[in-house]
């Protein structure tokens, strides 16, 4: 088969119901946060008591290289003291379909999104989902008496961005995406607000000329 040019795969992905061109961080409340924290968390990311406002999503350790500690080789010293690279701001590349999928599983109702290709140019990159056998098959490089393992040598500039795939940890469903380090943007950079509709008076001093649109994640059950 041919490979597929740009223009060809930008007509096969907007074709595709899987396909989603919204990047989506959501505020998970799986873990006890009430409404009211979310909602309060989302209030300091938009920075609306901020004149003017300064919204900011926060890096924070993700992805295996924030649960591991490895060594890691540095090419500037030939050595095995290279800085670990793991903050990062995580996002959903998912259909609606797929938002009410996460909003019924992390009983999320409030969250952000941005035009996928908007955070491209910010730095933001699916995630290296790696299964465990890759990731760690080891050798031993000459001269030395005990193994490394390919983890020890992918480049920071991927950390924030590797998954590990194993029996007890698979997230390739939740088609993540990350920028990484604290991503700071403007209210007009934002598609959508997502909050209940009795916070919409609360949300919507964001907004400009009726942008970004607040939206309701109740009314997924509604499409």
């Amino acid at each position: 088969m041919p490979k597929t040019t740009a223009e060809v795969a930008k007509e096969l992905a907007r074709l595709s119901s899987d396909c989603s061109f919204l990047l989506t961080h959501l505020i998970r409340q799986n873990d006890e946060k009430s409404d009211a924290d979310a909602k309060n968390i989302l209030s300091l990311i938009l920075d609306l008591s901020g004149a003017p406002s300064h919204p900011l999503l926060k890096a924070s350790s993700s992805g295996w290289y924030g649960t591991a500690s490895p060594n890691i080789f540095n090419p500037a010293t030939r050595d095995f003291d290279g800085l670990i690279n793991n903050k990062a701001v995580c996002f959903t590349e998912s259909t609606l379909a797929g938002l009410k999928a996460h909003r019924d599983v992390f009983n999320a109702k409030y969250g952000v999104a941005f035009d996928r290709d908007f955070l491209f140019t910010r730095g933001a990159n699916p995630c290296l989902n790696v299964r465990e056998s890759l990731l760690k098959a080891s050798f031993t490089c000459n001269g030395e008496i005990y193994p490394r393992s390919v983890f020890n040598f992918i480049p920071h500039q991927l950390h924030p961005f590797v998954n590990i795939i194993h029996e007890s940890f698979d997230a390739t469903h939740e088609r993540e995406w990350r920028v990484p380090g604290d991503l700071a943007f403007t209210p007009n950079e934002l598609l959508f607000v997502f909050c209940p509709a009795d916070d919409f008076a609360h949300f919507a001093s964001i907004q400009s000329v009726a942008k970004p649109v607040l939206f309701d994640l109740a009314w997924l059950d509604r499409v």
